[in-house]
């Protein structure tokens, strides 16, 4: 983990909540669905309402991922344009699979549903992320 983005004991102020709203083509009734489940991003990216709309304007992020890992896991991205909904859950999804890799663990038995992803502030101004998902 970079210090620079763990040099205090809690995540800051929370600034923003982005949430991921799908439009469900699986049922006769359609609708929206207010989650993406990340084991099936790639599919549901696809229908994923404003995917392209940047949500995070900073160029440097920390995500912590915490459920449901034994051991919770920090990683950072850097992007020149900022963040948006799409690039977010094709990164989380990454790392998902990576960590499954890792820890010889699928995550195919949980559900992973990602309902939001809180934005927090630093002290220092650095942007960290936790995943807010539904278990």
């Amino acid at each position: 983990m970079n210090p620079e983005f763990n040099d205090h004991p809690t995540p800051g102020n929370l600034v923003n909540i982005i949430t991921f709203n799908v439009t469900d083509t699986k049922s006769l009734a359609g609708g929206i669905v207010p989650w993406v489940n990340i084991l099936r991003a790639n599919e549901e990216i696809l229908n994923l309402a404003d995917a392209d709309e940047i949500v995070i304007p900073e160029h440097d992020i920390a995500i912590s991922i915490d459920y449901p890992l034994q051991h919770p896991e920090t990683f950072h991205l850097y992007s020149s344009i900022g963040f948006s909904r799409k690039l977010l859950l094709i990164e989380i999804r990454e790392k998902f699979l990576e960590l499954s890799d890792q820890e010889n663990e699928s995550f195919k038995g949980h559900n992973v549903d990602l309902v939001a992803l809180d934005i927090y502030k630093t002290a220092t101004g650095k942007i960290e992320i936790t995943l807010d998902i539904d278990a």
